[in-house]
């Protein structure tokens, strides 16, 4: 199992300030998080005001660099410690070994997590053949998912017995099923409700969502261990600031 760290300690990170922070971030568009961007260019977006705030709230004085990659990368680039901290991921049970998370009774804390995030089924508009009640899909018999590259929804696939078509990322996704090369594909919520409205008319969720998770922001197993309390703090920033964005009611956990 990856890192189990305590979140007992109080908050207060004095003497435990890292001297810079290398932090790794998704090289596509997840609006309002992530604006599009090259990946040389400055990565801009919600995420990265928040990152930047739940450092200033720790107390320390740091620099910080930001790094778009894409997620294959970045989790290795974590693993590897080439990175501090991996700015946003869906949960998996690889990224326990690859990365440290709040993990007090050896899962990662919900009560943590810095945004709820939702994963549905779109068809195209007009798409009647498809049905989803939330347990089965139905459909022809060719049927084919388009998912991102993400292990959760490759588990979550692979359990209910669906054939799947992995893009290369989310909008890899998104642009197969608008090309009529999947008759349907599981999306963030969150990145079509921020797309144009000329391309929202195009799509239709079937509802429920297929998983609800929250998002976390991993460390590096090195780095957490080098500082303990700064990530304890960071993480509990983090949560409080994302959560106040979405107007969460549930709170995040203490330390």
């Amino acid at each position: 199992m990856g890192l189990l760290l305590a979140l007992c300690a109080p908050p207060a990170v004095a003497g435990d300030c890292p001297a810079q922070l290398r932090i790794g971030v998704i090289d596509y568009e997840l609006r309002p998080l992530l604006l599009a961007g090259e990946r040389t260019a400055t990565a801009q977006g919600l995420l990265i005001d928040w990152v930047r705030q739940a450092v200033s709230r720790s107390g320390c004085a740091l620099a910080l660099s930001f790094e778009r990659m894409p997620v294959r990368r970045g989790r290795v680039e974590l693993e590897r410690g080439n990175i501090d901290i991996w700015a946003v991921a869906l949960v998996d049970a690889g990224l326990y070994e690859q990365g440290a998370l709040p993990m007090p009774r050896g899962l990662p804390d919900a009560m943590l997590g810095f945004y709820r995030a939702s994963y549905s089924l779109y068809v195209l508009a007009g798409e009647t053949r498809i049905g989803w009640d939330g347990d089965k899909l139905s459909g022809p018999a060719d049927l084919s998912v388009g998912i991102a590259p993400v292990q959760a929804l490759v588990d979550l696939s692979r359990d209910k017995g669906w054939t799947v078509d992995r893009a290369v990322d989310t909008p890899s996704a998104l642009a197969k099923l608008l090309s009529g090369h999947n008759l349907a594909a599981i999306l963030p919520d969150l990145a079509i409700a921020a797309q144009a409205p000329e391309l929202t008319l195009k799509l239709h969720r079937l509802p429920p969502p297929v998983l609800t998770t929250w998002y976390h922001s991993p460390a590096s197993k090195p780095f957490a261990a080098r500082h303990p309390a700064f990530i304890r703090s960071y993480w509990l920033e983090l949560c409080r600031i994302g959560r106040a964005e979405q107007r969460e009611t549930l709170p995040c956990r203490e330390p």
